[in-house]
Formats: structure tokens, C-alpha cells, sequence
């Protein structure tokens, strides 16, 4: 088992990862696990700026509200579980956590403050 974070007194799922920016500019951040959130990564805009990452054009979304808007997209890699996983990442107001990073993954999350959140193992079945 590999931990990935934990649980917030305000009952999210946190998961810790390192965000692998242009020229080695890499940043730890936390990001709310969202199983709504079938993309990799989401980031705010002041973050994706500070790791200079390289945009790949506009992408339309559809927010939990079910509003739908157009958001920019980036590359970028991820380390998470102790994997380097090449990602596409959409400006967010906050940083956010997808499906499509975790795909693979069984994640299991003990719903208590401060409860862990473990990748149990990865399979190669997708």
C-alpha cells in the first residue's frame, strides 16, 4: 500500500503529489480527490504560471453544476505512489484530482479526520 493522503476535517479526500513543471520547476501541492472529475488534474491559474507549464489550446468542460465552459489545458507531469505519470492539466480554482490519474488504482480512503487515503496497488487491467 502506498499513501497518497488523507482525510480533512471538512470530509475531503486529500491527496499529495508533486507537480513536475518546465526547466525542473516541481511543486508539492494537495488536491482534493473529485470522482466527478474525469480529467487528470486541475490547478489555479497562479500555480500553472509559476511551473511554467506549456499550453495545448482550450478545452470544454462540464462543471458538477452542469454549467458548461471552455478552460484552458496543459502538459505536465505528476508523481504520484512513487509513478511519474505524463498528465493534461485544466485551470481550476482549486487543485482537484481526476478519475483519469487515478485510473487504475484501487484507492481506499478511511472516512474519519485524518484518515488515510491508500493506492493499494496498481493493476495493468484498464
Amino acid at each position: 500500500m502506498t499513501l497518497l493522503g488523507q482525510v480533512t476535517a471538512g470530509r475531503e479526500a486529500v491527496v499529495h503529489l508533486t507537480v513536475e513543471g518546465a526547466g525542473g520547476t516541481n511543486r508539492e501541492i494537495n488536491a482534493v480527490l473529485d470522482t466527478r472529475f474525469n480529467g487528470y488534474l486541475a490547478l489555479p491559474a497562479p500555480l500553472i504560471e509559476a511551473l511554467g507549464l506549456q499550453g495545448l489550446g482550450r478545452e470544454r468542460v462540464t462543471l458538477a453544476s452542469g454549467e458548461i465552459r471552455f478552460t484552458r489545458k496543459y502538459e505536465a507531469s505528476v508523481r504520484l505512489a512513487g509513478l511519474s505519470h505524463p498528465v493534461e492539466v485544466v485551470e481550476a480554482g482549486e487543485p482537484l484530482v481526476g478519475m483519469a490519474l487515478l485510473w487504475g488504482y484501487e484507492i481506499r480512503i478511511h472516512c474519519i479526520e485524518g484518515g488515510r487515503v491508500v493506492a493499494v496497488e496498481r493493476s495493468m487491467e484498464e
